[in-house]
């Protein structure tokens, strides 16, 4: 019997000489998470024992790492009282940096999640479009690029060119650093300390790039146009192959004017900001953080990607309504993050500044030393896609033996489920919901990828190295129903589509000249 109401489920239970539950926790799942029947049960014996909230009991009753040691387990230094969760709705703008490849497949995964759990996602492909690194890759077009090579191999090309004049810019970004380092060990101005080495070489080239982009140079904003174009091709292309999409391409560069300049006004009035050498900048220890300097324009009078990003904020609040807004960015943009929000609560948005979440992601990679600068992650697809061909030929249809799971199992076709590692297999399924909820909480794929392995790893003991077609019972093809069914919905969290979910190609399907 299955129910997926309060009044069958009830039923159900009553059925089996089982009281039902007194719904007392707001955060129980009963009708879907088959472990929280016994967590509100346990939940409500723990807080007459303990004289705690019955809803701080039910959060002190975790899932094991390890089945043996039991299904649940009390985290007794969590029964004392907390706060309680605040109230999400159901609208999430999620935000990837386009440059990342990381970032992009953590956001996607992100945005599954949120989808599976009720939420209206958004994707918005937040591009790095503008600012002095798309200034710089003008310097070094102006230097190294090539029409011929850009019509053969757009984003390739640009790719090499940006490499070649990042190497010549590189000992210019050292001499500016130590100078900077210099003044602060000296007690003196470190924007000064830099001044000199960048008024000049490529510094000022970019910086100057930079300044006729703001204003609107037609033959600057040709070339950035160009770019971007290139470059939102190719991500649309190469992320379709990853089953990713987007709702919007966005970006620094569709940032409006007018909301920065509201940004620049108020943190004015509320005397946030000051002038500092030409620039204009937000000191962090005001705003409670332990040090650091904000910029808000630098000394060329440009605008900063901070700038660009509280006026991004601004913009999606109005425009969307969001509940929560997801941004998928590296570690290292830690510190960027931190002066975003504090700015934010201290320009009398802190509500908004609490509906916005940093999800980072570890930098370091050994792709890059392995492969070199200027590889292209489809060449990559295209060996992982050629390895796995011969995979989608496998017949799926053998591996029911020939069975089809029922509906309904009779009382005596449960006896065969009583087998240890069967009910070890079945006690690991249950956990779903579970994982579920702590990856939401922890928006960590890793989580659910150890959970499938578990289950592949107990599903081996179940079947053993040979199985005869005779000793499948109906119980345990229902067992290995629920198993295929758990682990295609964890697969597809993930963003991995199942080997017979995949489009066959027919080998009589005519080709298009």
């Amino acid at each position: 019997m299955t129910t997926l109401n309060q009044v069958g489920l009830t039923q159900l239970l009553e059925s089996l000489s089982i009281s039902a539950p007194t719904l007392k926790v707001v955060d129980a799942t009963i009708l879907s998470n088959p472990l929280d029947l016994c967590r509100t049960t346990l939940a409500e014996l723990l807080s007459g024992l303990v004289d705690c909230d019955v809803q701080t009991a039910y959060k002190s009753i975790q899932w094991p790492n390890n089945i043996f040691n039991g299904d649940l387990s009390v985290t007794v230094p969590k029964l004392c009282p907390g706060r309680k969760p605040a109230e999400l709705s159901s609208q999430l703008v999620d935000k990837f940096q386009g440059k990342h490849l990381r970032s992009t497949i953590i956001g996607a995964f992100v945005s599954r999640l949120y989808e599976l759990l009720g939420w209206n996602v958004t994707r918005i492909n937040y591009l790095g479009d503008w600012g002095k690194p798309i200034a710089l890759l003008k310097v070094g077009w102006d230097k190294f690029g090539s029409e011929d090579a850009f019509e053969t191999d757009p984003v390739g090309h640009l790719l090499d060119v940006y490499h070649r004049i990042e190497d010549v810019f590189q000992p210019e970004q050292a001499a500016s650093k130590r100078a900077r380092d210099e003044a602060a060990k000296e007690g003196r101005d470190e924007g000064e300390a830099q001044v000199d080495i960048e008024s000049q070489g490529i510094f000022a080239e970019r910086n100057e790039a930079f300044k006729k982009l703001e204003a609107g140079d037609e033959s600057i904003v040709s070339f950035w146009k160009r770019v971007r174009e290139a470059n939102i091709e190719n991500y649309t292309s190469f992320y379709e192959r990853l089953g990713i999409q987007f709702d919007e391409y966005s970006g620094e560069s569709k940032v409006s004017q007018e909301v920065m300049t509201e940004v620049e006004q108020l943190l004015k009035e509320k005397g946030l900001s000051e002038e500092s050498g030409g620039a204009w900048i937000v000191h962090m220890q005001k705003l409670g953080a332990k040090a650091g300097t904000a910029i808000i324009r630098d000394r060329s009078g440009s605008s900063t990607y901070l700038l660009r990003d509280l006026a991004a904020v601004l913009e999606r609040s109005r425009k969307y309504a969001f509940d929560k807004m997801v941004y998928v960015v590296a570690n290292d943009n830690s510190v960027h993050f931190t002066q975003l929000f504090r700015i934010l609560e201290a320009l009398d948005m802190k509500d908004l500044a609490n509906r916005l979440q940093h999800v980072r992601f570890s930098e370091v990679s050994k792709m890059s030393a392995v492969l070199g600068k200027g590889y292209k992650p489809q060449a990559i697809l295209d060996t992982s896609e050629a390895a796995i061909k011969g995979l989608s030929e496998v017949d799926v249809e053998k591996a029911a033996f020939g069975h089809t799971a029922s509906g309904e199992l009779a009382d005596d076709q449960f006896e065969s489920l009583a087998d240890e590692d069967q009910a070890n297999l079945l006690r690991v399924l249950a956990q779903y919901p579970e994982v579920v909820d702590a990856t939401f909480h922890s928006l960590e794929p890793a989580g659910i990828v150890t959970y499938l392995t578990a289950i592949t790893e107990q599903l081996s003991e179940c079947l053993g190295e040979e199985v005869d077609e005779s000793d499948i019972s109906s119980g345990l093809v229902a067992l290995l129903e629920a198993t295929r069914i758990v682990l295609l919905n964890g697969m597809k969290v993930l963003g991995v589509v199942p080997i017979p979910d995949l489009p066959q190609e027919r080998a009589d399907t005519p080709i298009a000249d």
